[in-house]
């Protein structure tokens, strides 16, 4: 990730196989423009969004198999070194519960049971 802040009208750029470790020999690469309206990008402690956060996390709790991480799914402000981090490791841990019920594959690889 490289923050711009000034000289491009893009503020950052992120390639995410840096950020997660892959080996590929092509990429990803998302460019952020700032604006002004719509949502913001980053959660805004106040206590009318908390007690709409309190109602999601209820609504979200009742889905079986679905699973959110991150800065809008906790509501609490991460870098984004630490929402990689978090997704990652929900997934070994989705991956090493699926890999013991039923070997899971991956590409045609079968994964290893990682431990969380």
């Amino acid at each position: 990730m490289v923050n711009y802040p000034n000289e491009h009208p893009y503020t950052r750029v992120t390639e995410f196989k840096y950020l997660t470790g892959q080996k590929h020999p092509k990429t990803t690469m998302v460019y952020e423009y700032p604006k002004d309206e719509g949502d913001p990008y980053y959660p805004v402690p106040r206590p009318e969004n908390a007690e709409l956060y309190k109602k999601y996390q209820a609504l979200a709790a009742e889905i079986p198999n679905v699973h959110f991480v991150g800065r809008l799914a906790t509501y609490k402000y991460y870098n984004m070194d630490q929402v990689v981090a978090q997704s990652l490791t929900l997934f070994k841990k989705l991956i090493g519960t699926k890999e013991q019920q039923n070997g899971t594959q991956i590409n045609g690889h079968r994964l290893p049971v990682l431990q969380s």
